[in-house]
């Protein structure tokens, strides 16, 4: 027989860089989500998937100061957001020293810390919502966090107005939409006026386009604003239908996405970032911009000189590439991770740019770091291995001049950091 689950009163004495409150007991170390320091909370303990032991919160015996009620309605619920239970000042102390400590751990120390932003954080344009029809009942939400049970929401108060407004007009299409028993996702991202969707999992009654299916989604988009609708099948995306290109202005560029392309989570946070790299960006020269993606970045830097644009993506690519005619714009295709640049051929930049997915860039960081560019900003949004890249450019020689933290991810443990380094040749 099983031993019931053991029970304990704990108190976290701080949060860990993933939001999870961490406090030692006589079973180890217990990583509380949603806990505050210096909570009394009675707990359940359990093993995730991965070994490591959590705490479910059964009660708040004693609320800490840092602590306020969530106004979300769904957060006891809903895992997508983690921190709405903290106090503001808590919350912003807390971002940025965690920032703070992953470059300490490094051993680096910025020459000046830029002033943080925190942005509002409620107009998400991007968001994706899961849909699983069992025995003729339909359930459309978000998951909670680390289980496969889906939470139903009507509201939410990270997500542009759009986007639920959406997500309530698809409701009596969703039995059309849907396989039995198969949960479906359904990615929605607003752009401009109109908003792209992208679905991935089985779909329909056979789980694959069909006549009956392309004709809903021909009703949908006749009377929403949807423009577009993809199915995203194993590693494939295959458009569906669309009515309106959807395109966006970057800078002087105006580049028309591919479905699902990546777009900062919301337009002032694109806005804030751009303007801070468009800051430590010389005034004039020619730069490189790694990871560009659709361009967020390339656009905006052709106003201070040429740019030269490497992604792996090859729909982002060719797209970019459309829109570069009559401008200062080179575009590659190239995957850096596998076939990083080689210093030599960055010697020629007056700066760097470098936007790298979560898992940041160690490979092409070595070779930026024998480089003579005297100029790189970086953005990431993993402070620990922007911090590990930071730490390969700077024992080449670059100096770190800044960091500044930029939260655009309201709720959640994410943040953004922009670093600037300088070498001198």
């Amino acid at each position: 027989m099983a031993s019931p689950p053991l029970k304990l009163i704990l108190s976290p004495d701080r949060l860990g860089p993933k939001g999870d409150g961490i406090c030692q007991s006589p079973e180890g170390t217990i990583y509380i989500e949603r806990s505050a320091p210096f909570d009394k909370l009675r707990v359940k303990i359990f093993k995730d998937l991965e070994g490591v032991s959590r705490g479910e919160i059964l009660e708040i015996l004693e609320p800490s100061t840092h602590r306020q009620s969530p106004s979300c309605p769904h957060y006891s619920a809903c895992g997508n957001c983690t921190l709405l239970h903290l106090t503001p000042q808590f919350y912003r102390e807390w971002k940025t020293q965690t920032v703070k400590e992953a470059f300490l751990k490094t051993g680096l120390k910025p020459q000046k810390w830029l002033e943080p932003i925190f942005l509002a954080g409620y107009n998400r344009r991007r968001a994706t919502f899961t849909v699983l029809k069992k025995r003729g009942k339909i359930v459309m939400g978000y998951y909670r966090r680390r289980s496969q049970e889906i939470t139903e929401i009507e509201t939410c108060e990270i997500a542009h107005p759009k986007l639920l407004k959406l997500k309530k007009f698809l409701n009596p299409y969703l039995p059309f939409l849907t396989k039995e028993g198969a949960p479906l996702d359904l990615f929605f991202q607003v752009v401009g006026n109109s908003i792209d969707m992208v679905m991935t999992g089985p779909i329909g009654k056979t789980g694959r386009p069909d006549d009956a299916f392309i004709k809903v989604l021909q009703d949908i988009l006749e009377v929403s604003d949807v423009a577009r609708v993809s199915w995203r099948n194993e590693s494939q995306t295959q458009t569906l239908i669309q009515k309106d290109s959807l395109t966006i202005q970057f800078g002087s560029l105006k580049v028309e996405l591919p479905p699902a392309a990546f777009l900062q989570p919301t337009i002032e946070g694109e806005k804030t970032l751009v303007d801070a790299v468009l800051k430590a960006l010389p005034s004039h020269g020619t730069f490189a911009d790694l990871f560009s993606g659709c361009g967020t970045f390339t656009g905006p830097m052709l106003r201070q000189g040429s740019v030269e644009a490497f992604e792996s993506d090859l729909s982002a690519i060719k797209n970019l590439s459309k829109a570069s005619r009559g401008k200062k714009l080179k575009v590659y295709q190239r995957d850096l991770f596998k076939n990083p640049i080689p210093y030599k051929d960055l010697n020629h930049f007056d700066a760097i740019v470098f936007n790298p997915p979560r898992a940041g860039c160690p490979e092409q960081a070595q070779e930026i770091a024998r480089s003579q560019c005297p100029t790189l900003i970086g953005i990431s949004c993993n402070p620990a291995t922007f911090a590990r890249d930071a730490k390969i450019l700077c024992r080449g020689g670059y100096q770190l001049k800044s960091l500044q933290v930029i939260d655009q991810f309201l709720g959640s443990h994410h943040v953004e950091v922009v670093g600037v380094f300088s070498k001198s040749k």
